[in-house]
């Protein structure tokens, strides 16, 4: 949710998100496919408020949520809902980037969701007033880090380790990108890729998509009981053996 990456490659591409929370969160149930109101989605559940922050669905389109939107604000609770149910619903249309032009985000916490939908990708900001959209090149790398937990200087060290990180890769695969957002400045607790802060925010889990016109593999680590899960599936068929209702309530894990 605080760290995002975009990897393009010549035939797919790679989100990766490391979630950084208050290690009272709670454990997130990992990615397993949902039916939303009669659309195939898939994404982890936060146990917490029943939401996510990362989601896609059967046409490849997926979102990626980070907590703030261009600066650290100050949060004004009691919210209308939490942030994490706005996936979830933009996820039910046809197309989430029209959604958002209808959907009504007053009395939601600020937030940036980065959009991958039809071969564009987006950042979409709410700052608590306004959205705002800002179209990214499709074939450039990017990475974006959560204002509500980095500074800009920050920000922009990670970015150059980003850069660097890419100028070493002779071949970039969905494993690498993993080991870049689970071992990159591992040493700096307050702001390399896995924090571990005094104040007892840290790198909950690592969450990775991998798509190309047809695979898709759904990777995630929790760190919090170092399990790990692997969802495959196919785009075009998009058929799970196994789609749970979303309004059901689950006490298991997936391993």
């Amino acid at each position: 949710m605080c760290t995002v990456s975009f990897i393009p490659l010549k035939k797919g591409i790679i989100l990766t998100s490391n979630r950084d929370e208050h290690i009272s969160r709670g454990i997130a149930l990992y990615p397993e496919f949902y039916n939303v109101n009669n659309r195939s989605l898939a994404f982890p559940k936060d146990t917490k408020a029943g939401g996510t922050w990362f989601i896609t669905n059967e046409m490849g389109d997926t979102g990626v949520l980070l907590n703030g939107a261009f600066e650290k604000h100050v949060p004004a609770p009691p919210y209308k809902k939490s942030r994490g149910m706005v996936l979830p619903e933009l996820f039910q249309e046809d197309s989430p980037y029209l959604a958002t032009k209808n959907y009504d985000f007053t009395g939601i916490e600020n937030f940036t969701l980065i959009l991958w939908e039809q071969g564009r990708l987006r950042e979409i900001n709410w700052d608590g007033q306004f959205i705002h959209v800002k179209e990214h090149h499709p074939e450039l790398p990017n990475i974006w880090s959560s204002v509500t937990l980095y500074s800009p200087q920050m920000t922009l060290e990670r970015h150059g380790w980003f850069k660097q990180w890419l100028d070493a890769q002779r071949h970039i695969t969905q494993k690498t990108v993993i080991e870049f957002h689970r071992g990159t400045k591992n040493e700096n607790k307050e702001f390399g890729l896995r924090i571990s802060r005094t104040n007892n925010i840290s790198t909950t889990s690592t969450t990775s998509l991998y798509m190309n016109n047809r695979d898709a593999c759904f990777y995630h680590i929790d760190y919090i009981q170092n399990i790990e899960s692997v969802l495959d599936f196919d785009i075009k068929t998009f058929n799970p053996k196994k789609l749970v209702d979303y309004t059901e309530n689950e006490s298991a894990q997936k391993n």
